[in-house]
């Protein structure tokens, strides 16, 4: 028979086991002794049996704490805009076992966030997708049997949205405030490639002078690419002058060191912003240009036309002044 043992660390249990010869150790959350040892025997009877026990799974605030405990150490730089995506569910479903929280009551949840808070969409929206992305991963890590909002729709927003992006003085600023690192920002300020893409990115995906963004998946079937698609994107000179003063790959570091890396530029050069105004810089310069909002979402590889569409369509030639002097009545 397969032993679990139980030990504890401040108010915290945990249980630790071997399986398949690897260790396991997965706290259970603040249960008191005798729930904390029912969970045990449930375990140790799950691990001799070769069946996944469904009868208990962790209650919300437990479950959350420890993913945002996992999160941290993944992502520091983003770890307290998760806190904040999740505080209100918690507040409201903390005390429930996961599997007692059924989509209908999320789906109240959800409404009372937009009516009753005044909450706007895409906040809402981004409470839920991370959500949705904590209680997958607890499926993934086969914590959990499962994910209650596995049906609940984030909702979009459809406002309007006055989309931030560098001049050209800006971005000379940028540069000279770190040469060695001007490059870099050059090449992604010139092909729009997202933090991911950008990551392990090799010059050989450069042929004929157009650079190949392709999905490449890992072992669980993701790619670099947010939309899952490859795309084109044409290189000028000045992306093919940052290409050959850039490393190969291009970047190694992890994501969010790049994403650290670039507030210092910025701040240094008394410009502010983060990493993606980068990409915002890149499509707002093509639809300034005069370029079809349809190539723009095929160079910068959106998966819908609308977001092109919501963020650039008013940075068009065709919206502006000169068009509408145009009409003769």
């Amino acid at each position: 028979m397969a032993k679990v043992g139980l030990y504890w660390r401040r108010s915290k249990a945990y249980l630790d086991w071997a399986e398949d010869w690897e260790r396991f150790r997965r706290s259970v959350g603040q249960p008191d002794a005798r729930e904390a040892e029912r969970i045990r025997a449930a375990k140790e009877e799950e691990l001799t049996h070769g069946m996944r026990i469904l009868a208990r799974l962790p209650k919300v605030r437990d479950y959350l704490e420890w993913y945002l405990d996992w999160y941290e150490a993944e992502h520091p730089t983003t770890i307290s805009k998760a806190k904040s995506e999740v505080k209100r569910f918690i507040e409201r479903f903390g005390h429930r076992p996961i599997n007692s929280i059924r989509a209908v009551e999320v789906e109240q949840y959800k409404r009372a966030r937009l009516l009753d808070d005044k909450a706007a969409k895409e906040t809402v929206g981004k409470e839920i997708r991370r959500l949705k992305a904590a209680f997958n991963r607890g499926v993934e890590w086969n914590e959990l049997d499962v994910n209650p909002l596995a049906s609940v729709k984030a909702p979009r927003g459809g406002r309007s949205v006055e989309v931030k992006f560098y001049d050209r003085a800006a971005i000379r600023r940028l540069y000279r405030a770190n040469p060695r690192r001007a490059p870099l920002w050059l090449f992604m300020a010139r092909t729009g490639l997202r933090r991911d893409e950008i990551i392990g990115l090799e010059k050989s995906s450069v042929v004929a002078g157009r650079l190949l963004v392709e999905s490449d998946p890992d072992e669980k079937g993701e790619g670099r690419t947010k939309s899952g698609r490859w795309r084109e994107v044409p290189l000028n000179r000045y992306a093919r002058w940052a290409l050959r003063h850039l490393p190969d790959p291009l970047v190694t570091v992890h994501k969010d060191t790049l994403s650290d890396w670039f507030p210092r530029d910025a701040y240094a050069a008394n410009i502010g912003g983060h990493l993606h105004r980068l990409r915002h810089t890149f499509c707002a310069h093509l639809a300034t240009s005069g370029v079809p909002l349809r190539r723009i979402q095929l160079l910068a590889g959106h998966a819908d036309y609308a977001t092109t569409e919501k963020y650039y369509a008013h940075l068009t030639p065709e919206g502006n002044e000169e068009t509408v002097s145009r009409l003769k009545h």
